[in-house]
């Protein structure tokens, strides 16, 4: 829809309700009958509604041009910007991008080979077509570095990956440098890879195919929106899984708990149709634990084959950690001298640096970055003293340490906002909270700090605050309307102060069973104030029928697609971070409240007598003035995610738990490698750094 045909939409609706109040407003200056008036302007209720009806009609064909394959194209657009944008973030090409290699997973892991071949050749599954294209033994799957895109879509006929490695060994990275490949390499109209986290999944409660639809939408958040025309009452993201488009790839099958491994595989292979790719990734003592529970039925991921990461060869490790530090011969570089003699071997830190993770944090944390001298950092020469570090796992707990401490170091054009203290203290709060209170998850979801928080301080909050201000300021109208009213507002505030909605707002539509769930309630108000005596019959039924379609249109909405808050249209292209999704759901709040205050401001203002013909008395003037922001504000909380996310941060900062300015310091924090960024959520850069940090204390 175009930004003409939108304003013209939201002009007419405004011209019309101004028009009604305006009416409304004479009829009270002249003492014109309220039925009357009510009779002249009900009619054109029916008519508002059924041109509101046809503003969004056209708005969705209008979003519904476009064909599913189409989508696809501008979704891998879109994916392809993502990763390629965190790569850099995570520095994988800097200096050079770090080669892993991998070999045939053990026998009893992936499918049987003949059974796999056969059973693709029955099916011709995939690009590969001819058979000549595939591997003849599981040993021909063997590779390093960028061949695992050629492994993944030539040598395995099913097209289905399991990627099985040590903890750091590198399979995340691996997966990105596949889907980066991938998407590079896929043909118009072809499945678009996209990549996501196993452990936001519970699969003894969601489908398979539920939960990548809520991912998606989640993710891309244009993923919302309705499906092009003749594909069904369906959301894109579903539309895009129906039509086989999406190539999952999944990341982390050991982040979730071991009781829901096996129900994984098993859903896995049953929700998956034949010839769906799919890749998954695993620790490999964990995969082996799924496949074989202890108490269960052993089960496999169907007509998948497997590959494990090897640890690092000295000469990768060596050459990698030299050439950052300056290359040979360097100063910087020869500071490794006591490490390098010592890769490969038995001891503690010959054993730690064998996998990319631990590397990468070595690096971090020894060498010096532009502006830095090397005599300022640690000498690396400490990971060899035995008496301090006497085990692999004390090597690995020591870079890990000191990582967060290296990342926050002083830079000269660093403008060094938050001390390594400070961030610390911050990022530790973080993986407690999402490891205590939100049980081990990885995503960072701004708009589940509110956990972080008890739920009764929202409630206490919002119900005193709108109880107090609805009920004294109308003690004046009544006793029995001030209380009456004081409850009514604080239910709403104790019901609404708790109850955020799951995802962020970002735009609106309209719901005809809110709609008349709202007339229900209207009429209800409307009774209570025929009960106080303070109005007359005829203003309750009128009050009751305009306050009806304002809270229904409000309970109605819902989460769609980003085109609702924008003057252009739908852009796949468009990537939505955690940055972004803030600024939206905030401006729906903000919209929010001043769509209540004006519809639940009109209503008071004809529920209070006299007030529109200078009449009433003080106490019902200061009422409307005083219960408008209060609904207001409890409206708003109800259907946007971000006056609670404000809500959260100002106890935790006043808690001295997190920074005021916390969406900055997640930006920063992930620009400096401590985070990553998985779609519109963040992640620690590894699980293992999560888990580190939540075992500390809050004030260690």
């Amino acid at each position: 829809m175009t930004g003409h045909t939108r304003r013209t939409g939201l002009i007419y609706l405004a011209l019309a309700l101004a028009g009604m109040g305006g009416a409304l407003w004479a009829a009270y200056t002249h003492r014109s009958g309220v039925a009357e008036m009510a009779g002249t302007l009900l009619p054109a209720l029916a008519g508002l509604y059924l041109a509101w009806q046809g503003f969004h009609a056209d708005r969705a064909e209008a979003s519904q041009d476009q064909g599913v394959a189409e989508m696809a194209d501008q979704l891998a657009v879109t994916v392809r910007r993502q990763w390629e944008e965190e790569a850099r973030a995570r520095r994988l090409n800097d200096p050079y991008p770090l080669s892993v290699r991998w070999a045939p997973a053990a026998p009893a892991l992936p499918e049987d080979w003949p059974r796999l071949r056969t059973e693709a050749a029955g099916r011709l599954v995939g690009a590969a077509g001819a058979p000549q294209g595939w591997a003849t033994v599981p040993g021909d799957l063997a590779g390093s570095g960028l061949e695992v895109a050629d492994v993944f879509l030539h040598r395995i006929p099913t097209h289905r990956l399991v990627l099985l490695g040590a903890p750091g060994s590198g399979k995340t990275m691996l997966l990105m440098r596949l889907l980066l490949t991938v998407v590079e390499q896929r043909a118009p109209g072809e499945a678009v890879p996209v990549l996501l986290p196993l452990a936001s999944w519970n699969p003894a409660a969601q489908d398979l195919h539920a939960w990548l639809a809520e991912r998606l939408t989640q993710d891309y958040a244009d993923l919302r929106g309705p499906a092009p025309a003749g594909v069904g009452s369906m959301n894109r993201a579903q539309a895009l899984l129906e039509h086989h488009l999406i190539l999952p790839i999944l990341d982390g099958l050991d982040e979730l708990p071991p009781t829901t491994r096996a129900v994984a595989l098993d859903e896995l292979s049953r929700a998956l149709p034949p010839g769906q790719a799919v890749v998954v990734s695993s620790r490999t003592d964990e995969y082996r634990q799924a496949q074989a529970p202890a108490a269960g039925v052993p089960v496999r991921l169907t007509g998948a084959a497997g590959i494990e990461l090897q640890p690092l060869t000295v000469d990768e490790t060596a050459a990698y950690l030299s050439r950052d530090a300056g290359g040979e011969h360097t100063a910087s570089a020869a500071r490794w001298e006591r490490v390098l003699t010592r890769l490969g071997s038995d001891t503690p830190v010959g054993q730690a640096l064998r996998t990319p993770l631990m590397v990468f944090l070595a690096r971090t944390v020894y060498n010096p970055r532009p502006g830095e001298t090397a005599t300022s950092l640690p000498k690396p020469a400490e990971l060899c003293d035995v008496d301090r570090l006497p085990t692999q796992a004390a090597v690995e707990r020591h870079l890990l340490e000191a990582f967060i401490p290296a990342a926050y170091r002083r830079r000269p054009a660093d403008a060094g906002r938050w001390s390594p203290q400070s961030a610390e203290h911050a990022l530790v709060f973080l993986a407690r909270h999402l490891q205590h209170t939100l049980h081990g998850t990885p995503d960072l979801a701004w708009w589940h700090l509110h956990r972080a928080v008890h739920r009764r301080v929202y409630q206490c909050l919002l119900a005193t605050t709108a109880a107090c201000t609805a009920g004294l300021s109308t003690l004046g109208a009544g006793l029995g309307t001030g209380v009456g009213i004081g409850l009514a507002a604080g239910f709403l505030g104790w019901r609404t102060g708790g109850q955020p909605r799951r995802l962020p707002a970002v735009a609106f539509w309209w719901s005809g069973a809110g709609f008349a769930l709202g007339l229900l309630w209207a009429f209800g108000f409307g009774l209570i104030l025929v009960l106080s005596a303070r109005a007359t019959p005829e203003l309750c039924i009128l009050g009751a029928l305009l306050l009806g379609p304002v809270t229904g249109a409000r309970l109605g909405h819902g989460v769609v697609a980003l085109a609702g808050q924008e003057t252009r249209p739908p852009d796949l292209a468009f990537t939505v971070g955690p940055a972004t999704l803030v600024r939206y759901d905030r401006r729906v709040f903000r919209r929010l409240i001043l769509e209540f205050g004006f519809g639940y401001g009109l209503v008071l203002a004809l529920a209070v007598p006299g007030l529109l013909n200078d009449a009433a008395p003080d106490p019902g003037r200061f009422a409307v003035l005083a219960l408008t922001p209060a609904f207001s504000v409890c409206g708003a909380f109800a259907y946007a995610a971000w006056g609670h996310f404000i809500l959260a941060r100002c106890c935790l900062t006043l808690g001295r738990r997190l920074p005021w300015n916390l969406t900055a310091f997640l930006a920063d924090a992930h620009q400096r490698g401590v985070l990553r960024q998985a779609g519109a959520v963040y992640q620690f850069r590894h699980i293992d750094l999560q888990h580190h940090l939540a075992q500390r204390s809050c004030s260690s």
